[in-house]
């Protein structure tokens, strides 16, 4: 589980070089590692890969929601534990649900199968995405199209703006 703590000295942040030099072992992972890990996630088909991904699980979240406790909401984790030496690489990150994450704690290996068991029941709908998208971001952009709404009234139908060419062209916007 990704930790905003300090690295840790002592017997676990030591490297195996000989001659009394020692290595701290950072235990969270860095800005770089960070963007290399959500580059490496799953993408969200129809939705833009630098605002959504598929963490682990499955879970489908939002990358403004770094380090929050909702359903979207996610963290990066170490897939073998830092306690267990699991070092905070590239190749030992990924994110997930923030429960998932909880619920995963320190152990080394949680399959596919027992993470989806952790996950928040609530799977949004493409509108409800559009919403939090336009909620988050001010837009909702897809793959190959942008929609500018101007407020969220426009997204539920509730209001048409005046510029037709600003209109959002969603999948839903025929359903209730």
């Amino acid at each position: 589980m990704e930790s905003p703590s300090s690295p840790r000295p002592g017997n676990n942040g030591r490297g195996s070089g000989g001659g009394g030099s020692s290595k701290v072992r950072p235990r969270s992972f860095d800005e770089k590692t960070r963007s290399a890990c959500w580059q490496k996630a799953a993408v969200v088909a129809g939705r833009h890969p630098e605002r959504w991904r598929q963490d682990a699980a499955g879970n489908v979240v939002c990358r403004r929601f770094w380090s929050c406790h909702g359903c979207l909401c996610y963290e990066y984790d170490h897939i073998v534990p830092f306690s267990k030496g699991g070092e905070s690489t590239v190749d030992n990150c990924q994110i997930l649900q923030t429960r998932v994450n909880r619920s995963k704690s320190d152990k080394a290996w949680v399959d596919e199968a027992e993470m989806r068991g952790f996950s928040c029941d609530i799977k949004f709908t493409d509108k409800e995405l559009d919403i939090i998208e336009m909620a988050v971001y001010g837009d909702v952009i897809r793959p190959g199209k942008q929609c500018h709404c101007r407020t969220v009234a426009e997204m539920l139908g509730k209001m048409k703006t005046k510029n037709r060419m600003a209109a959002c062209e969603l999948p839903d916007k025929n359903t209730s």
